[in-house]
């Protein structure tokens, strides 16, 4: 059985609370806990809690750094002193997702920026004892940029640390004659974002590198007490049946709430997560 997880920011809105506010995220992580909802968590190392730099990403940019401007800021030794008081099962750690931003930028600060960023990841999920650390290593935006100095940058940082599998997700690129899977096929471990894949109608590539998937995001949409998934060439069960039962796939299922889980009753969440099992 595939060890179930699910990504910690969306839980703090099935309690009314904005996605960052970490006292409700850790609320709603204990009910999941105590339920047996889930086997552990995806910890997502926010940039709105970054001190140093407001997130850079330009979905929803002005509304993100609004945000930023006003909720509490948390160090990576904050963070982890927190977690590790509250017990919780991290199964893996999201980087800030402004890691490929920064790494993808002419400017050299911003070259240094992405590097500490991946630093503070991979020093978070080893001190959680989480066996992966997820990244989105490159500007989704850009068109132009060096692929290959992005790679050894990240190659080079993450040999230092034997305790964390940096895995690296199949997010959207605007590189000419790139797709998201011929960019991550290159690398040793991979984190499948079935919705990304659905979206590039790349799913059935992934076939070929099996044995590099770590974890899977299960990217759906609550619809009552199902999962669905939108704008994809399968139906998101058929997804997760072909990866279990075709590819015996045995590793972590991260489930990622799309559009996040305004209105949801719990009951209702409860059911769509027992569904998975």
């Amino acid at each position: 059985m595939n060890p179930l997880s699910i990504t910690a920011p969306p839980l703090a809105v099935l309690i009314g609370e904005p996605g960052y506010n970490l006292e409700a995220i850790l609320q709603v992580m204990r009910r999941m806990q105590k339920e047996r909802l889930v086997d552990g968590f995806e910890f997502q190392n926010l940039a709105e809690w970054d001190q140093t730099n407001p997130p850079r990403d330009k979905a929803r940019l002005e509304f993100r750094i609004k945000t930023w401007e006003k909720c509490p800021k948390y160090t990576i030794s904050e963070l982890t002193k927190i977690l590790k008081k509250a017990q919780f099962p991290i199964l893996s750690v999201h980087a800030n997702r402004d890691v490929g931003i920064c790494l993808c930028s002419e400017s050299q600060k911003d070259n240094r920026r992405g590097e500490q960023l991946i630093h503070d990841s991979l020093q978070l999920a080893e001190a959680l004892e989480a066996e992966i650390c997820v990244f989105h290593l490159w500007d989704t935006w850009k068109r132009r940029f060096n692929l290959n100095k992005v790679k050894n940058t990240f190659e080079r940082i993450y040999s230092e640390y034997s305790k964390v599998k940096a895995s690296v997700e199949n997010i959207p690129i605007n590189l000419e004659d790139y797709t998201p899977y011929k960019v991550v096929k290159e690398f040793e471990f991979i984190t499948l974002d079935l919705r990304w894949a659905g979206t590039y109608n790349e799913l059935n590539e992934f076939a070929d590198v099996t044995k590099q998937i770590i974890n899977v995001h299960l990217r759906g949409r609550l619809e009552v007490d199902k999962w669905a998934i939108f704008h994809a060439p399968f139906v998101f069960y058929e997804a997760v049946d072909l990866l279990r039962n075709q590819w015996h796939y045995q590793k972590v299922f991260t489930v990622e709430p799309e559009g996040g889980l305004k209105g949801a009753e719990w009951r209702n969440f409860a059911t769509a997560m027992d569904s998975l099992r």
